[in-house]
């Protein structure tokens, strides 16, 4: 049931998850955090299985921690998407997979804003946009409509609320509130927007 979803333009990366901890019919909690700030400049927004997606965002954020401490480096967007796509793969080949979907948005100076997409499968591509979840199947085809490289921060939230609006029109079960982060390109700051959904 989780939803997550992203887009990178010229001067920023945007990831979107909703708030809602739900096992089976249950709805658990409307506070979830499923984006985790693994570094300055970079957030790993999962969906998934409760554990697997904690354990797994965890796992990722301490490792980047350990490796910037070992090396006093930051990895690149390319080389932290890597990183992570190996330790899906190679969790794949034990007894412990990860029944996690991730999206990775980073930003550096040398590379600008990236978004890139992960699955449990070990699947990863650079993408200007995507999704996760049922609501992939709305937000795509709203997003092929509306995004542009050239939006600016304040737009893309405009398209971001459209996309959540389609869900909450089109999708059987609703979703009380959505977390927005984005990484700015200029400073590489990190706004945080919580929105939550009229109910229609």
């Amino acid at each position: 049931m989780d939803i997550t979803f992203g887009l990178a333009c010229n001067n920023f990366v945007a990831v979107v998850s909703d708030m809602t901890a739900a096992r089976s019919i249950m709805a658990l909690k409307h506070d979830e955090e499923k984006i985790i700030q693994i570094d300055d400049k970079k957030l790993l927004a999962c969906g998934g299985d409760q554990s697997s997606r904690v354990q797994f965002a965890e796992f990722i954020q301490k490792n980047m921690a350990l490796n910037k401490l070992r090396n006093g480096l930051e990895m690149s967007n390319h080389a932290t998407a890597n990183f992570i796509r190996g330790e899906i793969a190679r969790a794949l080949r034990s007894r412990g997979a990860y029944q996690a979907n991730c999206l990775l948005a980073s930003v550096t100076d040398a590379e600008g804003p990236e978004l890139y997409y992960l699955d449990y499968l070990g699947s990863l591509a650079k993408v200007k946009y995507t999704a996760h979840g049922y609501g992939s199947y709305f937000i795509l085809s709203m997003l092929d409509a509306k995004y542009s490289p050239d939006l600016t921060p304040e737009q893309a939230i405009e398209v971001i609320k459209e996309c959540i609006g389609g869900i909450g029109d089109r999708m059987i079960f609703t979703t009380k509130k959505f977390k927005i982060s984005i990484i700015h390109l200029d400073d590489s700051s990190i706004s945080e927007h919580i929105y939550v959904p009229s109910q229609s």
